[in-house]
C-alpha cells in the first residue's frame, strides 16, 4: 500500500478522535457491519500513518454514517495533514454542526483558516488556544500560525510580540530562529523604506545609511556619511560614537585614527554621559597604549553604567591585573563569566588572577576550563560552510581577545 509522507503535525495523535463509534448511533445506520469494518480499517490506517488510505476509508464512513461527528472530525484531521485545508475546514464545520462541544475541533478549524489565508477568522480561535495549549508542540505550531496571521492583517506589533514569545519558549529551535530573523529583518526593511520616503534628506536617514555601510565593512564611506550626519546635527544621538568606531575599524593599527576616535568618543560622552560604549572604547585605546591609570577610570564607569557589558567587565579586570590588583579583578571576571560562561578570555584572566593570589588549585581549574573553550572557535570555524552576513559579523564594540604579548602560560 502506498503511503503518504509522515503525518506532519506532532499533535495529530492528540487531536484524532477514537473511531470506536457510539453503539446507539451505529445501530441507527443501515449498514452496521460495513460501518464497523470501515471504522476498524480506518483506525489501522491512521495508526500506520497512511493518510491516503485513511482519507478514503473515512470518506466512505462519512457517507454511510452522516450523523456521527467523530467521523468528520477525523476526516478533517487527515485532510489537514495533506494540506487540503478547504476540505478539512468543511469536515470540521460538519463535525461542529453535529456536536458543537466536540473536543479539539474548533482549534483545528482555526488552523485551517490560517492555512487558507483567512487570518481574521483564524485569530479569534488561535489566540486563546495559544495561551491554553496543553502541549509544547501544539503551542509551537499554534504560535507560528498566529504570528503569520497577525502579519497578514498588518498587525505588525502583535506579530513581533508573538515572535518574541516564541523565542522565549523555544530559544534553540532552528525554525523559530530563522522565522524571527526574517520577521525582524522584514520589519526593519519596511520601516527603513518608510524613513527614506518621508524624510530622504534627514540626519536620521543619513545615520541609517551610514550604519548600513559600516555593517557592510565599507568603513571609508561610513566615515563620510557619519560626518555628514554630524554636520547636519552635531548632537545627533550615537553619531559621534559610531564615527569613532568606524574610524577605528577603517584603520586598525593607526595611531592617528585612534587619536581622532578619542575625540569622537569624548564628544559622545559630552552629549550623553551614560554612553557606556564610548567609555569602554576610550578605556581600550588607553589600555592598549599602556596608559592603565587612564583606562581604568573609563572601564569602571562603563561597568557602572551597564553591569551586563561583558567586554567592559573583562577589560576592567585585565587592567586591574596590569595594575597588580588581582583580588579586585575577581569580581568583574566572575561577572563576565556569569554573562558568558564559554568565553575563553575570562577564564584565562581569572586563572592569572588566582595564580597571582597563590591559589594554585583554582588556577589549575580555570586553566582547564580555558583550554576547553579555547578550541571551540576553531571547531566552529571549520564546520561553517558560509560566512555570516556582514551585519551579523561586525562587532558593536572592540572585542577582548588573548593578546600575543600575553600568551597563556603553564
Amino acid at each position: 500500500m502506498k503511503k503518504t509522507r509522515r503525518l506532519i503535525l506532532p499533535f495529530v495523535c492528540l487531536l484524532l478522535l477514537l473511531l470506536e463509534l457510539p453503539a446507539n448511533l451505529i445501530g441507527q445506520q443501515a449498514d452496521e457491519a460495513l460501518i464497523r469494518r470501515y471504522s476498524q480499517e480506518a483506525e489501522k490506517a491512521l495508526a500506520a500513518k497512511d493518510a491516503e488510505a485513511a482519507a478514503a476509508l473515512l470518506e466512505k464512513l462519512s457517507r454511510l454514517a452522516p450523523n456521527i461527528p467523530e467521523v468528520f472530525a477525523n476526516l478533517g484531521v487527515v485532510y489537514y495533514t495533506q494540506n487540503r485545508y478547504a476540505q478539512a475546514a468543511e469536515a470540521f464545520q460538519r463535525a461542529l454542526k453535529l456536536n458543537p462541544k466536540i473536543a479539539n475541533v474548533p482549534l483545528m478549524l482555526g488552523m485551517c483558516y490560517a492555512g487558507l489565508d483567512r487570518p481574521k477568522e483564524a485569530i479569534p480561535i488561535l489566540e486563546p488556544a495559544f495561551q491554553q495549549s496543553p502541549d509544547k508542540d501544539i503551542g509551537r505550531m499554534i504560535g507560528i500560525k498566529l504570528m503569520d496571521a497577525y502579519s497578514s492583517v498588518d498587525e505588525h506589533i502583535k506579530a513581533l510580540q508573538m515572535c518574541e514569545e516564541l523565542l522565549q519558549r523555544y530559544p534553540d529551535d532552528p525554525e523559530m530562529l530563522y522565522r524571527a530573523s526574517h520577521m525582524h529583518g522584514d520589519r526593519a526593511l519596511q520601516t527603513m523604506s518608510r524613513l527614506v520616503k518621508v524624510a530622504p534628506e534627514s540626519p536620521w536617514k543619513r545615520m541609517a545609511f551610514a550604519e548600513a555601510l559600516e555593517a557592510e565593512k565599507r568603513f571609508d564611506l561610513a566615515v563620510m556619511e557619519y560626518r555628514k550626519v554630524i554636520e547636519a546635527d552635531p548632537n545627533m544621538p550615537g553619531a559621534h560614537y559610531r564615527l569613532g568606531r568606524a574610524l577605528l575599524l577603517r584603520s586598525l593599527d593607526s595611531d592617528a585614527a585612534r587619536d581622532e576616535a578619542i575625540g569622537e568618543f569624548q564628544k559622545a560622552l559630552a552629549t550623553d554621559s551614560r554612553n557606556a560604549g564610548a567609555d569602554y572604547e576610550l578605556g581600550e585605546i588607553f589600555r592598549r597604549r599602556g596608559q592603565a591609570d587612564q583606562a581604568i577610570t573609563h572601564f569602571a564607569q562603563a561597568v557602572q553604567i551597564d553591569p551586563g557589558f561583558k567586554e567592559a567587565q573583562i577589560a576592567f579586570a585585565r587592567t586591574l591585573l596590569q595594575l597588580h590588583k588581582p583580588k579586585e579583578a575577581l569580581a568583574p571576571l566572575h561577572a563576565a563569566i556569569q554573562l558568558d560562561p564559554t568565553n575563553e578570555v575570562s577564564h584565562f584572566l581569572l586563572a592569572q588572577a588566582y595564580k597571582s593570589l597563590g591559589d594554585r588549585a583554582s588556577y589549575n581549574n580555570e586553566m582547564a576550563v580555558y583550554q576547553k573553550y579555547h578550541l571551540v572557535p576553531y571547531a566552529k570555524e571549520s564546520m561553517r560552510e558560509e560566512p555570516l552576513p556582514a551585519a551579523l559579523s561586525t562587532p558593536e564594540v572592540t572585542r577582548q581577545t588573548l593578546e600575543p604579548e600575553n600568551p597563556p602560560q603553564p
